[in-house]
């Protein structure tokens, strides 16, 4: 049988062996911790060089996409003025007429409306 000693040498190697053994594997882990930060700092600088341009476009089409909506909105306005005035006009003429100006009215709004979304 074995003594002692020897049984406690043999642990101490084991326990040396395992502790050198996981502090290789924990060094590779920091390792390769490091690389993937790093490559998440690549991607995060790329992606906000990316963008910056992108949302500027995006801001230039918003503004002229909102000029294009105030004219739309201006012109309609003086198109719904003209045509009220006018069938205003052709409604003094008949009784008919006023149902049928409204129902233009509703009609030409409703429409001119789908544009201010």
């Amino acid at each position: 049988m074995l003594n002692a000693s020897t049984s406690f040498s043999i642990l101490m190697l084991t326990s040396v062996v395992c502790v050198v053994v996981l502090t290789i594997f924990i060094c590779k882990l920091i390792v390769s911790v490091i690389k993937l930060t790093n490559n998440a700092n690549i991607i995060a600088n790329s992606v906000q060089q990316e963008i910056e341009p992108t949302l500027k476009e995006l801001k230039e089409a918003a503004k002229s996409i909102n000029s294009i909506a105030n004219s739309a909105d201006l012109k309609f306005q003086n198109t719904k003025l003209g045509l009220s005035s006018l069938i205003g006009a052709t409604a003094c003429l008949g009784g008919k007429l006023k149902s049928f100006s409204e129902g233009i009215m509703k009609g030409i709004s409703f429409g001119l409306g789908l544009f201010k979304k």
